[in-house]
């Protein structure tokens, strides 16, 4: 059975109250002497309304059919049936000292008399201190005099009351002093926002991103509404995804937004339609509701983008990041949306400014958006510490030239595109270092952008690179069979064209020549510089096992074994054991676990540096094999058993610890002249110190010796 939380029902209520006498006076309560929050029966088609968020913040639960009062004295009184009264009796005489509030009164519903003698205790209550005179009466307007409510209703009865010429009352708004309180979280709303955020962050991460790559790479034909649905499925069940929550915590926000072609709309009250998607600007926006704390996030794919495209959405995350700055306590809501303008008019961006939207965002938490906490040009309202708003940007409309279109292959969706989108969203809480995300998918254009077709035309660069792209569409158009992408091979043609193969075939040797040939010049200028003997500058072979039979006996097919004897890795690759010495591995990384562990082994490869602490004879090896030979430079291995990777990279990491260790001592012994045999002088007097002592001591304690001289 639902229990009152009653420590935190009075500490939030004692917030509400000790605000509302602070700032009693100005705008936001309108000097009203006391508040009333009314709510109405349970409304599923609206359950943002303001009065059911205020209950859930007090009693973590949605009370309905229920007046609360609270006035300048600290007397809360409510009026509500039996069982609602129940519910609330542990709180009865338990208000803390130390608070503002100073009593909960219940006074349960009389059918009897209509509630009468109940609506005259209330007034009473609402009266309180002010001696006949008018009050005023706090309420939220939009909710008032509701008419979808049923006649003979607490509600009703109670607002007939209050507007009753003999009762003396002015009803008065008081929504905007409920907002900047409960718009500034406790720990324990952070924690519900936390761990909200981190779950649209995985809907995101493990249901839309595998999902539109498979669309992608499939070229699946589906509807925005049909993928949109499929998102919603995975909020309202995570068990979908692997994530380990209740399903009766966790809803959805909204129905997710999807949406391609040019046809963009990136108000929260946008619906995906029932086109299918199209392989451009992919935009998508999902909510999580996780114990009613609401979070949003969105993000915009783009698959074969022009370069137009790529700065444009480049623009956007700078304006991104100066809006994140301006986002710190003790700054207007407005310097949001003032950060934006000053951004793109210091980049010569000033065409953009038209394609901001109005509000970049908006208050969340119980209630999914503060229509009184936006971010826009206007908002006077100060960031304070505690509050999370849902930053959204976004370019809409932005024309795409038929230049910029000609640009990409022929094949692709962006041909058709005259005009497209861009949109981001996060999570953001403000601490006294300012903005931090809370939503943490990768937004970056090496995150979210996907090649399917490579473009028809060269924008620029050195002749390698030109017949390097011109080879690999050749390839493209003209597969010769061997292993490819899948994306990029999604619309290649089966047809063969002898005298087009021949053509590419002798291009391909031409440039592996030519790369060849650089490589060796190269090889050639670091030799002259080194003027070390022949044996120093020679590589020495790798050579840990001579035969397959040396492998351990004890190597499973799928396992990740360390031979710390023999100083090798064995890796499973196609459910083969291969062994890789500890020297060729550059680093391994264990990121955090999530459903599965995953271990990242990195290995020092041609085309980049390897560091200076790399082994003195791997780098020459690497050297040496860098023109002809293919490197490995990444192996990631998945397992749902945790241990198993978590044990090899603790001894793969103290493998190389032993390994550098060794390789330095060698180094250091290297100069190292080896000593004759000392030989003891016998037929003369030997020069002797008696009775010293050494520094530092050796033994752990002061001993005294001769020092003799042969």
């Amino acid at each position: 059975m639902a229990e009152l939380n009653v420590e935190r029902f009075y500490e939030r209520l004692n917030k509400i109250h000790a605000q509302f006498l602070k700032h009693r006076e100005g705008s936001t309560w309108n000097a009203a002497h006391c508040i009333s929050i009314i709510r109405g029966p349970s409304d599923d088609e609206n359950i943002y309304l303001k009065s059911s968020m205020v209950h859930h913040y007090l009693f973590g639960y949605e009370l309905p059919d229920t007046v609360l009062t609270l006035g300048k004295g600290g007397q809360c009184t409510v009026l509500a049936t039996k069982k609602k009264c129940e519910f609330l009796e542990p709180a009865v005489g338990r208000a803390p000292k130390n608070g503002s509030v100073t009593n909960l009164k219940l006074l349960v519903r009389n059918k009897g008399d209509e509630n009468a003698e109940n609506y005259e205790q209330l007034l009473k209550a609402a009266r309180e201190g002010e001696n006949g005179a008018n009050v005023k009466v706090g309420v939220l307007t939009k909710e008032f005099k509701n008419s979808g409510r049923k006649e003979g209703s607490i509600i009703i009865g109670w607002e007939k009351k209050l507007e009753e010429s003999s009762s003396k009352i002015e009803v008065v708004d008081v929504t905007a002093g409920i907002s900047l309180i409960m718009a500034i979280k406790d720990e324990v709303e952070l924690d519900l926002m936390k761990k909200s955020s981190v779950l649209s962050n995985k809907v995101l991460k493990h249901g839309f991103i595998p999902r539109i790559e498979e669309v992608i790479d499939s070229s699946l034909k589906v509807t925005h509404e049909a993928l949109a649905a499929e998102i919603d499925a995975i909020i309202e069940d995570p068990s979908k995804i692997n994530l380990k929550v209740q399903k009766d915590f966790v809803q959805s926000c909204y129905f997710p937004i999807v949406q391609s072609g040019g046809e963009y709309d990136f108000k929260v009250s946008a619906q995906s339609n029932s086109g299918d998607v199209k392989y451009d600007v992919i935009t998508v926006s999902l909510g999580a509701r996780y114990q009613m704390y609401c979070s949003n996030i969105a993000r915009t794919i783009l698959v074969d983008p022009p370069k137009h495209v790529k700065e444009t959405y480049e623009t956007l995350l700078g304006v991104y990041q100066s809006c994140l700055k301006a986002m710190t306590p003790g700054y207007p809501l407005k310097a949001v949306y003032g950060a934006a303008v000053k951004y793109l008019r210091s980049e010569d961006k000033e065409d953009l400014i038209a394609s901001l939207p109005k509000t970049m965002g908006f208050s969340v938490g119980l209630d999914f958006r503060d229509p009184l906490l936006v971010l826009n040009a206007k908002s006077t309202v100060v960031f304070r510490e505690g509050m999370v708003f849902n930053l959204a940007l976004s370019f809409a409309g932005i024309k795409l030239s038929e230049s910029a279109r000609s640009l990409v292959n022929s094949k692709s969706a962006v041909k058709e595109l005259s005009k497209y989108g861009l949109v981001i969203a996060d999570m953001v809480s403000i601490t006294s270092n300012g903005g931090e995300f809370m939503t943490k998918y990768g937004k970056a254009l090496t995150d979210i952008s996907y090649t399917i077709n490579d473009e028809d035309e060269d924008d620029g660069g050195d002749e390698d690179g030109k017949l390097a792209r011109k080879i690999a569409q050749e390839e493209e158009a003209n597969p010769t069979g061997g292993r490819r992408s899948g994306r990029l091979a999604a619309n290649s043609s089966s047809a063969a064209d002898a005298e087009g193969a021949a053509e590419r075939e002798r291009r391909q040797i031409q440039l592996m020549a030519r790369r060849n040939e650089e490589r060796l010049r190269e090889l050639a200028r670091n030799s002259g510089k080194k003027k070390g003997d022949e044996k120093t500058a020679k590589a020495e072979e790798l050579d840990s096992y001579k035969r397959t039979k040396d492998l351990p006996d004890n190597v499973l097919p799928n396992q990740v074994k360390v031979d710390m004897a023999n100083q090798c890795v064995i890796l499973p690759i196609c459910g083969n054991p291969v062994p890789f010495h500890i020297s060729t591995i550059k680093n391994v990384v264990l990121p955090d676990p999530d459903a599965a562990a995953y271990l990242r082994i990195n290995f020092y490869t041609a085309g980049m540096a390897v560091g200076k602490d790399a082994p003195e004879n791997i780098a020459k090896l690497v050297q040496k094999y860098a023109p002809y030979a293919t490197f490995i430079r990444e192996m990631t291995f998945r397992s749902l058993d945790s241990h198993s990777l978590t044990t090899a990279f603790r001894q793969i990491s103290e493998l190389r610890k032993r390994a550098r260790m060794k390789e330095l001592r060698d180094q250091e012994e290297a100069n190292l002249v080896k000593q004759d045999k000392l030989v003891r002088t016998k037929n003369e007097r030997v020069p002797r110190l008696s009775d010293l002592t050494m520094r530092p001591v050796f033994a752990g304690r002061k001993t005294q010796g001769n020092l003799e001289a042969h």
